[in-house]
Formats: C-alpha cells, sequence, structure tokens
C-alpha cells in the first residue's frame, strides 16, 4: 500500500490565476472568508484564494500529457481537455455500446478506456448509476497564515485602442475599450493527496482491473503529471499576459502505507509538525519516506527523490 501527501508553497506576485465572474468591463479575483487571530482576538478577513477546482483541472491536463506520451488510453472528452467524464449516456457510448446494466461492467470499461477517469473518477448519472471516487485530492490554494493580512487582490486597468477610421472621424467603439482585472498578491499554501492503490482498481469490488504492469504504468503517469505540473507552474488562468511573479518557496512530501496528510502549509512549523506526527507511525511498525526542500535541495530534487522511492519499491 501506498499514499503521497504533498504540502506545497509557493509565491505569486500580480496573478490571476482563478477568476469568477466579470461584471460589465470587471473581472473579479476568487476570494474566501479566512480566520486570522489579530490582538488575541478571531477575525474572518476575505483573501485571494485558488480553488482546488482550478488546480484539479490543471492536473488532469498534465496526466493527458503523460497519458499520451506513455501510450495509455484517454478518451476523446479528456484528450480536448474537457472533462465530462463519463457522465452520462452520450458520453459513455463513445466508450463502450451498448451499456451494460451491471455497474461493475460499466465502471471495468471507463477505467480501461481512459487513465483520467481511472485515476480522478467519474459520476455516471444514469441507471444505474455509477460513481468512481478520484484517486487524488487537493485543497484550495490559502495564503499562509502568518501573511493573510498582507495578501490582496486589487484591479489593475487595462485600454486596448484601434485607430481611428478617417471617414468619419471616429474610433471603432468595439474596438476599444478600457477594462479592469482584479490581481491578487500572496505566498500560498495547498496540500495534494495521491492514493496509488486506488489506481487500476474497481471502486466496487475493490478487485484489480488492470495488469500489473499497466497499474504500474499508470501510477507513473499520475505522479509524473503532478511533478510536472509543479515544477512548470502551469496551473490557473490567464497564463499568457498574468503568468504569476514567483514560484515554489517550500515543498514536503510524504510516502506512507496507509492514508496520511501533511500538515498544511498555511501553518509555520508546518514542516517540522509534519514529521513528528510521522515519528508516531513508527510505534505502529509502519514505514514511510520524507522528504522536504531546503537551502540545499530544489523542489525538483525533492520530487526526483520521491519517484526513486517510490520505483525502488517496485510500485512503478
Amino acid at each position: 500500500m501506498m499514499f503521497l501527501s504533498v504540502g506545497v508553497r509557493f509565491e505569486a506576485n500580480v496573478e490571476a490565476l482563478n477568476m469568477v465572474e466579470t461584471a460589465g468591463n470587471y473581472t473579479k479575483h476568487r476570494r474566501v472568508p479566512y480566520l486570522v487571530e489579530e490582538d488575541g482576538k478571531l477575525k474572518t478577513i476575505y483573501v485571494p484564494a485558488i480553488s482546488g477546482e482550478s488546480l484539479a483541472h490543471a492536473y488532469q491536463e498534465h496526466l493527458v500529457k503523460e497519458a499520451l506520451r506513455m501510450n495509455l488510453p484517454v478518451c476523446e472528452d479528456c484528450h480536448r481537455g474537457e472533462f465530462y467524464k463519463s457522465m452520462n449516456k452520450v458520453h459513455l457510448q463513445k466508450k463502450i455500446s451498448p451499456i451494460p446494466n451491471d455497474p461493475r461492467k460499466i465502471e471495468e470499461a471507463i477505467i480501461r478506456k481512459c487513465v483520467v477517469e481511472d485515476v480522478g473518477g467519474f459520476l455516471y448519472a444514469e441507471k444505474p448509476p455509477v460513481r468512481r471516487s478520484s484517486t487524488f485530492q487537493v485543497s484550495y490554494a490559502l495564503p499562509i497564515k502568518s501573511m493573510a493580512l498582507f495578501a490582496t487582490a486589487e484591479p489593475q486597468l487595462h485600454a486596448r485602442h484601434a485607430q481611428l477610421d478617417t471617414s468619419s472621424k471616429k474610433g471603432n467603439v468595439s474596438e476599444q475599450m478600457i477594462y479592469y482585472v482584479e490581481t491578487g498578491t500572496a505566498l500560498y499554501g495547498f496540500v495534494f493527496n495521491l492514493d496509488l492503490d486506488g489506481i487500476g482498481v474497481s471502486a466496487i469490488t475493490s478487485e484489480p482491473v488492470l495488469g500489473e504492469e499497466e497499474i504500474k504504468k499508470r501510477r507513473e503517469a499520475a505522479l509524473m503529471a503532478l511533478f510536472r505540473m509543479l515544477s512548470s507552474a502551469q496551473f490557473g488562468a490567464k497564463l499568457s499576459r498574468f503568468f504569476p511573479v514567483g514560484g515554489i518557496t517550500e515543498l514536503v512530501v510524504s510516502v506512507t502505507e496507509h492514508p496520511f496528510v501533511v500538515t498544511s502549509p498555511i501553518y509555520e512549523g508546518y514542516a517540522e509538525k509534519t514529521e513528528k506526527r510521522l515519528e508516531v507511525l513508527k510505534s505502529f511498525n509502519e514505514d514511510y519516506f520524507y522528504t522536504k526542500t531546503s537551502e540545499d535541495k530544489l523542489p525538483e530534487e525533492v520530487l526526483k527523490e520521491v519517484i526513486e522511492y517510490i520505483r525502488e519499491k517496485e510500485y512503478i
């Protein structure tokens, strides 16, 4: 058994990674209520945030690329980055026809046809309904507690201009506009978990659906998708013109035999607390692996160590 948990801290200055709505010419950044302590009292403030849905979408886009690189199956919708999954007959019929009445056969067919739905789960909302939980979990990215009061989202003014029409002495109104985009700045933290044992295994019968070598390849694709997402910073919206200035500042990773989640990076001392919690596992005779960034160890080196450890265990 093997469960991976990753805690990430990253700095993002002037980012528009998660926008929620547009009102006229004003586009708003996602904000969430957040508890902080000030002068010995708790109070609620609103801070910029990046939703777990946004991070999960980016992860699955990377998973598509890794799966295709390794010649693993990806369905038509997921290949396009449209993660409808097998939500109804219209989408399921692209994978299997006729559709069986046995939920176990439906799940098995979907798992075989698409790595993304194997790893990321799906909900077939027809008769019979079939639900497969995602093997990965991701939190919102939130400002760390000690700096939450300094996290901010402010509108930036932008303008688009068109040349004047010489015949009418007027500019084309549709080609000229002033608009505002809220940009956030914060030191964010989030947690990503991956249950490697759930990949290629039926959520209904708990039995493997695929062969051992196929499952190992899918586990590797799932790991590489996460690591490429982190090392490339390719997640969130508006990267073409609002690519955030910053990057990963700290990274911790634990690999355990049973589900264990690292302490959230939004708290100070999260790395040390995670280590202490892992030490308790020794009293249960449970094996684990733990690594983190330092002055001498880059995030990519941490990720490489994790891959090497899991490969040594012959899990990929």
